[in-house]
């Protein structure tokens, strides 16, 4: 072989060796930024762990290991702090005057993306809370449960070995409440009567046509309940309808599919009221549909206090609600923001409902409306 085949031959390969060099090297440099600091497992474990410390919290009342779990070194982390001091006081004022103490607060979580960017992990991710509480004035009473669903979009930093949040955005089930809430307890922001709301009465309306399971509505609303802890489906919406979370709100949505699928209250559609029409989805025109039309009366409107109180003796308006029945929230004269359907009643008789936006399974039908200018409509399903 002579030297200029050689020379030939040893270039092509100092070549070929260059250009697998190359595309390694390019390769190392396009993969670095995917790999992620910690697997998905790690990151569930370290967000149910910073979770449940906070909600720890609600049942202590204590906001001092909480301020650890955020980098309050910027805006984000030092918004986030603030706004979950104002959740842990809320719901402490709360249970406080309603004479209930919550033994314990769990939360769970379901990691759907991440994001690993340097020393932070962007993370969307749905929380499961479960809430325990007894009554004080009852010895013998029972644990009642209930649960929230909340969607996140939280970030986590790594700073000196442990991870903390560095900002958490969500919709609250306390978001109502807050507005208006300092970070130091106030003397009062809710109502509350003294007067002990039993078991459920039955309330008869002159219309006695029977077209509506309200036990089937209910259920419907346990099973399609969505990320809320106590939610069947596998904490899924009903796919046959649309979702109108981060597009106005679910909530209307939600308590026409209860009462108007067949496997759920079964209230017969009507071509005003239909899925995705304005009085499916709408909440002031969904409660327009339900006065006029007859398939809903208007039990009492008003505030927490003007629901709750026994007026010289009377039976308190709240014990008028059944299963299957609505409670509306209006937020200043005429401004109808939500809906909610009752699917049971605690120990001591307090309604308990379910709704979207936030998710929410069997929840103290007052619980995270705490300004003074909501007043509440109780609609009565006819049928």
């Amino acid at each position: 072989m002579g030297i200029n085949v050689r020379n030939k031959i040893f270039s092509i390969i100092l070549l070929s060796l260059s250009l697998i060099l190359t595309i390694n090297i390019k390769y190392i440099i396009r993969a670095e930024p995917l790999k992620p600091t910690i697997d998905d497992k790690q990151i569930k474990a370290e967000i149910e762990r910073i979770y449940n410390l906070r909600s720890a919290a609600f049942v202590s009342g204590d906001v001092n290991p909480v301020k650890e779990l955020f980098d309050t070194s910027q805006k984000y982390g030092k918004w986030a702090l603030e706004h979950e001091i104002k959740r842990i006081n809320y719901l402490n004022e709360w249970a406080n005057e309603r004479e209930i103490t919550f033994g314990n607060v769990e939360s769970f979580v379901r990691i759907k993306k991440i994001y690993p960017k340097g020393n932070i992990i962007k993370i969307a991710l749905e929380e499961s809370y479960k809430f325990d509480y007894v009554y004080n004035n009852d010895e013998a009473s029972p644990v009642n449960s209930f649960g929230v669903g909340i969607r996140h979009t939280a970030s986590l930093i790594n700073k000196n070995g442990t991870w903390i949040i560095y900002n958490d955005w969500y919709t609250d089930c306390f978001e109502d409440a807050l507005q208006s809430y300092n970070i130091e307890i106030p003397s009062s922001t809710i109502f509350y009567s003294n007067t002990p709301i039993l078991l459920q009465e039955l309330f008869s309306f002159n219309n006695t046509r029977k077209y509506y399971d309200r036990q089937n509505a209910a259920d419907y609303a346990d099973k399609y309940c969505g990320a809320a802890w106590g939610s069947g489906n596998n904490y899924k919406y009903n796919k046959k309808y649309n979702d109108y979370n981060g597009i106005g709100g679910d909530c209307t949505n939600f308590v026409s599919q209860a009462l108007g699928d067949k496997a759920g209250g079964g209230l017969p559609l009507t071509g005003g009221w239909v899925p995705h029409s304005s009085a499916w989805v709408n909440a002031d025109a969904f409660k327009d549909y339900l006065l006029y039309s007859g398939k809903g009366s208007l039990i009492k409107i008003g505030t927490f206090k003007e629901l709750t109180s026994s007026q010289n003796g009377s039976t308190p308006v709240i014990r008028k609600l059944q299963i299957g029945d609505l409670v509306c929230y209006e937020k200043g004269r005429g401004n109808i923001d939500h809906f909610a359907i009752v699917t049971g009643f605690d120990c001591n008789g307090y309604p308990l409902v379910n709704s979207h936006t936030t998710d929410r399974y069997h929840v103290p039908w007052d619980l995270g409306w705490g300004d003074k200018k909501i007043r509440f409509l109780l609609i009565h399903i006819n049928g």
